[in-house]
């Protein structure tokens, strides 16, 4: 059965990239592919090499943002490491208050931007949207009802510090705030399952949903 499996991952792999490649072509955007941050060129101390731009599917993105136990209009979304933007995309889909893109490496924010424009049969929501070119660990969250946004973007230690800022944040400003973040589990429990502060929601295969206690 392990042989099986390890001989059926690649094939799966490209399936799902064809799936979200053909994603990309009825909606005009170019969101596909697997870039190591080593590839990009851009300085940074964060610039962590065994790290990749990846995306999830779009059914396993529009599941998450259909699990929010929210009332649109009220909150704030914030994909923290948005890479090319599939997931501000589908996003623009609901009526969130405004839509936040942060994203380090500057030639995928502006991938990012473009897509904003070229998105065909989105914007439903018509939420203001914007891609903020920064690095999460100096970026302040809006003292604002949010939904934040994680896939696995950072390395272990990295995340833990920006946990911590997010912690710190909600310190000097208690609010409605919602956590989805994919990942394999050991990184989703590391980052808040392993918090008491964090009650989880809802656990899929590929998602958890929190809320600050």
């Amino acid at each position: 059965m392990v042989k099986l499996r390890a001989w059926l991952r690649p094939i799966f792999r490209k399936i799902n990239h064809l799936r979200c490649k053909t994603w990309d072509l009825v909606h005009g955007v170019d969101t596909s592919g697997e870039i190591p941050l080593v590839n990009l060129n851009f300085e940074s101390t964060h610039k962590t090499p065994g790290l990749e731009y990846q995306s999830h599917h779009p059914a396993i993105i529009r599941r998450a943002l259909t699990s929010l136990p929210v009332r649109h209009p009220d909150f704030t979304f914030i994909d923290i490491g948005c890479g090319k933007g599939r997931v501000l995309l589908m996003a623009s889909e609901l009526p969130f208050r405004r839509i936040i893109g942060l994203e380090f490496a500057p030639s995928l924010a502006e991938i990012a931007r473009q897509n904003l424009g070229k998105y065909r049969f989105g914007r439903q929501g018509r939420a203001p949207i914007e891609v903020v070119t920064g690095d999460a660990l100096d970026y302040k969250l809006p003292p604002e009802p949010e939904v934040l946004y994680f896939y696995s973007p950072f390395s272990p230690p990295l995340l833990d510090q920006i946990v911590n800022n997010i912690e710190s944040s909600f310190q000097q400003s208690p609010r409605d705030l919602f956590i989805l973040f994919s990942g394999v589990i050991g990184m989703r429990d590391r980052a808040f399952g392993s918090r008491p502060q964090y009650e989880r929601l809802l656990r899929e295969a590929h998602m958890d949903l929190y809320r600050h206690r």
